[in-house]
Formats: structure tokens, sequence, C-alpha cells
């Protein structure tokens, strides 16, 4: 079945009317007719059933069938995904990966040895291209929930925040870093809980930017002995810790 996006706001509507973007991908490229049922997802765990009414490309109204409304809380468990960020195609698939293994958020982070600069034209451009990329992940994925895609961030923005999280883990070659699997392991940690995962770029955090994260309550692990390419470590790490604390 056809999963199809709809804004939270419109939710509680017994009819609406799809995007522009939607209603084209559904009327020119699906063929979709008038009696046809797609999936209806907002991202904020609410999904449901509904009737194609018209298929006009230009605007496909649906209804929806009521007694098919469903809302999945979120889950116990929640993981933000901290990235510095890499080459273009990189972080697509990094947000992409990211959205179907359940990340709540996706912090897009600076560091030294990253050329991008927050506030810039190009990375709001890029934000928006990571938003649009999620909501296909979920469409594709089924995902209840749509991950925050947070603007651009320096790391003295994100170093204040880290108390939020329950565990900020941060991947590092650091010769003191300690093996994911061991820190994991016998885990036992209160839930609700809130779990940060921060990736650094290609050659790894400065040995500044290592310390000042240490200082701010993140914990050094590692992912085994080989180094890991920024999008290997990303969806390794979101793994072992969705499947570790049981997010699916």
């Amino acid at each position: 079945m056809n999963r199809c996006f709809v804004e939270p706001a419109q939710w509680s509507q017994p009819e609406v009317t799809l995007s522009p973007e939607e209603s084209r991908h559904l009327a020119r490229v699906l063929r979709a007719r008038p009696g046809d049922v797609v999936a209806l997802m907002d991202g904020q765990g609410h999904t449901a059933q509904a009737g194609i009414l018209a298929a006009d490309p230009g605007g496909v109204c649906v209804r929806v069938h009521e007694e098919t409304r469903h809302f999945e809380p979120p889950p116990s468990v929640s993981i933000t995904l901290i990235q510095s960020i890499p080459r273009h195609a990189l972080m697509d698939g990094i947000v992409q990966k990211a959205t179907e293994l359940g990340a709540r958020a996706v912090w897009p982070l600076l560091t030294e040895r990253v050329v991008a600069r927050a506030g810039s034209p190009v990375a709001k451009k890029r934000r928006d291209r990571w938003l649009k990329i999620a909501r296909e992940s979920v469409k594709q994925s089924g995902v209840a929930w749509l991950p925050d895609i947070q603007p651009v961030m320096s790391l003295s923005e994100v170093l204040p925040r880290l108390p939020e999280f329950t565990v900020p883990f941060m991947a590092s070659l650091h010769e003191e870093a300690c093996p994911l699997r061991d820190i994991v392991k016998g885990m036992t940690l209160p839930t609700p809980m809130s779990l940060a995962l921060i990736v650094g770029p290609e050659g790894d955090f400065t040995a500044e930017e290592t310390l000042a994260v240490r200082q701010a309550g993140g914990l050094l692990v590692r992912f085994g002995p080989a180094t890991l390419r920024v999008e290997t470590a990303a969806l390794y790490g979101l793994s072992v810790l969705t499947h570790e604390f049981s997010l699916g």
C-alpha cells in the first residue's frame, strides 16, 4: 500500500487534500484512481488508511477510514545522532538510514575539520534537503516518528546541551576509548532515557574537541579495531544502540 505524508495540523480532519508533491506522485507516477486505498502518516506517531476521492495531480483528496486511525507512542529510549557533516551524498545517506533505524533527532555538527558554515544559505538549503530525505525515508520504511532535523550547530552550541542526555556516547579513535560492546553489555539504565551518539568527521575530532566533549560528559567509545568511514560509524553505532536498548 502506498504511504503518503500528511501535515500534523491536518490529522484530525475527516477529509484531507494531500500536498502538491504527494498528489503529483500519486496521480502521475503511481497512477492512483478514486477508490484506491492509501496509508497516511504524519511523522508524529499517527497512522491511518484512507480512500481516494479525487485523483487530481494538483490535489489528491482522500477520506480517512476512522476505524483505522492509530497512534504509536514514541519509544521509551530515544537516540539523537550528533553527526559531523561529511560530503553531501554521505550526509544524505546518513540522514536516510538514521531515520530508518529510528533516530529521534539528527543534529548536524560543525567541527574544525568540517568545511561548511552554520547560518549560511547553503547550510539552510542542505537542512531543507535533509528534512525531505527524512520524510521520504519515513514513508518508505513505515517508521511512525519523523526525526527532528536540527539546524547546523557548532560544537560550542552542542556542548552545553549534552547534560540533556542520559548517556552521550562519543565515537572516537582516542587510545582511552572503550569498546562500545563492553560499555553497553549489562548496562542498566532507567526508562524513559535519552541517548546521544556523537560521530566525528574524517580524521576524527581534534584533541581539543575530544577533551571538550569529555569534560561535558561525553563517554568515549570505539567500534572495534578497524578505522571506519564516517557513514559506517554512524550506522554501526545506531544499529548497536537500537539493538541493545530494544527500540524495535
